[in-house]
């Protein structure tokens, strides 16, 4: 186990595309209708990933690393279960972006966590 600095350690939630097979993505697209990119959030602290989440799937049409839940279905879901995790290990949400995911968390002072 180590201590952390609470000034320098900060994660951050973020939305990181997930490659799936050509024949997964074409069979999505027939039975949806439109072209669908498969999605995860991930939890990262300088560029390392800790925390990952389940995949949902979100239309292509609209900025595609800016997933909208309302074309994103199971999106609020695979948040809400993260965001859960990281808070159960002693992080601190500290600022909120201006998607609902973009969230930064940090360790408080005095907290440590497992290698």
């Amino acid at each position: 186990m180590r201590r952390m600095d609470p000034q320098r350690e900060l994660l951050r939630i973020e939305v990181e595309e997930v490659e799936i097979s050509k024949l997964a993505r074409m069979l999505t697209s027939l039975t949806t209708g439109v072209f669908n990119q498969t999605l995860r959030f991930v939890g990262k602290v300088d560029g390392e990933t800790r925390y990952e989440s389940g995949t949902f799937s979100s239309n292509r049409m609209f900025d595609s690393m800016n997933p909208d839940e309302a074309y994103a279905p199971r999106m609020t879901e695979h948040l809400a279960k993260i965001r859960h995790d990281i808070e159960a290990d002693g992080w601190v949400e500290t600022a909120q972006g201006d998607q609902s995911w973009a969230v930064t968390f940090m360790r408080p002072e005095g907290a440590v966590a497992a290698e």
